[in-house]
């Protein structure tokens, strides 16, 4: 493959994947406020909307086996077809709309394409087209797209169901998926080194990164976060529009958020620049446990400031999450093993929107003591690990890897982390 590191082509190289991404991230957050709005409309049930659109995110439970057709095709087809797989579901959702078990079965399979286009566009893309004196500016340029374009896509969403009706709404989504797609096009192919897949050993791949006493903390510690608040806006979109706000409003007030969230992005390498990335995180996870509190109380400027602040933190350990991975992970198993990981991290993300949905039968701050409980035992975890994990200096692997051969992770003396 031709050598494309070049100051020129890594700019239009992540030019052309930021334009793709924040397509797709656009459509997902106006499906993040079409989907619940719509079987909320149906079904006039705050736990059935939230289950509906929780079963997006089932589709990790089978991302090892993505990761490992990603790793064994060329990354550019998958991207494609996984953008366009998810546009032909969502052109089909207006003929399901009155049927909310259709509808639960359209979000369930454009789950597995956004599995797909998460891992290759942040995770794959990347290390394989950026220079790596590149890649961490290019990590926190493509995460402060994503987090702009998640309030793009939650005010076009509610104002294209207020205007349109959820039809036209969703075929507008489908459409957007369609041209990332189209964008996609236009980067680099990436062929993969391997092409015979061996999923025994795919699996076994990714587990083994998994199993490292340093990753092992870190996935505990994030899956647990996620089912505290993993789906935190289609709750409060159902909870707010439950209560009467208009959806408009409710855009408004969510994307003031997901703003605060896109400028963290920005700054994310200056929080605290003196900390360990542990000490860091541990702070996040705390500022973040403030922000869920105010979102707790009943008073609806409080909760969108408590919003703000839970958006701040969670953005802040993002960016260095996928730095860290793409600095540790070599390119050739990047699809395996990041897939993995998010299985366990990002795959327990609709175990919080089951969560919400018990939960709302409880009245005011009663319903997010469950989420409050896990965020301090979540705190409590990362604390310990701060306090006592044995922080473990990189070694060189003793003698070469064969291209054949999986490169055991290289431990680094600072943990990143934050998915979701």
């Amino acid at each position: 493959m031709k050598d494309i590191h070049t100051p020129d082509s890594d700019k239009r190289i992540l030019r052309t994947l930021i334009t793709s991404s924040a397509l797709s991230k656009v459509a997902d957050w106006q499906l993040g406020i079409v989907i619940p709005l719509t079987v909320l409309a149906e079904s006039d049930s705050v736990a059935l909307s939230l289950a509906v659109f929780a079963l997006r995110g089932v589709s990790y439970v089978v991302s090892p086996f993505v990761g490992a057709i990603i790793d064994r095709f060329d990354k550019r087809t998958v991207l494609v077809l996984a953008l366009l797989q998810q546009a032909a579901c969502l052109a089909l959702l207006p003929v399901s709309l009155s049927s909310p078990p259709a509808v639960a079965l359209i979000v369930l399979l454009s789950g597995m394409g956004s599995v797909a286009c998460i891992i290759t566009g942040h995770f794959v893309t990347i290390p394989r087209l950026i220079s790596p004196p590149a890649r961490s500016v290019a990590v926190g340029k493509l995460n402060s797209a994503m987090e702009f374009s998640k309030v793009v896509g939650i005010l076009l969403g509610g104002a294209g169901f207020t205007a349109f009706g959820p039809a036209i709404a969703s075929l507008c989504i489908a459409a957007l998926y369609v041209l990332a797609g189209i964008v996609a096009l236009a980067l680099p192919r990436m062929p993969s080194t391997q092409t015979e897949m061996n999923l025994r050993h795919d699996l076994a791949v990714g587990f083994r990164w998994v199993g490292r006493r340093e990753i092992l903390w870190l996935v505990v510690t994030m899956s647990i976060t996620n089912v505290a608040i993993g789906q935190l806006e289609p709750a409060l979109v159902t909870e707010f529009s439950s209560g009467g706000i208009n959806p408009t409003v409710i855009s408004v007030l969510m994307a003031l958020g997901l703003l605060t969230g896109a400028v963290a992005s920005r700054v994310a390498s200056s929080f605290l620049p003196s900390w360990s990335w542990e000490r860091r995180i541990l702070a996040s996870q705390i500022m973040a446990f403030t922000g869920l509190v105010c979102i707790a109380v009943p008073v609806l400027p409080v909760r969108i400031m408590g919003f703000m602040v839970e958006c701040f933190a969670i953005a802040v350990t993002n960016v260095a999450s996928i730095v860290y991975r793409q600095e540790t992970i070599p390119p050739d198993l990047a699809g395996r093993v990041n897939a993995t990981i998010r299985m366990f991290i990002t795959g327990s993300v609709p175990l919080s929107g089951f969560l919400y949905a018990w939960a709302s039968r409880f009245d005011g701050y009663r319903s997010w003591l469950p989420s409050l409980v896990l965020w301090v035992i979540s705190i409590g975890i990362w604390a310990l690990h701060t306090r006592y994990g044995a922080r473990v200096t990189a070694k060189p692997p003793a003698g070469g890897v064969s291209p054949s051969a999986e490169p055991e992770p290289q431990p680094r003396q600072e943990l990143r982390d934050g998915d979701r």
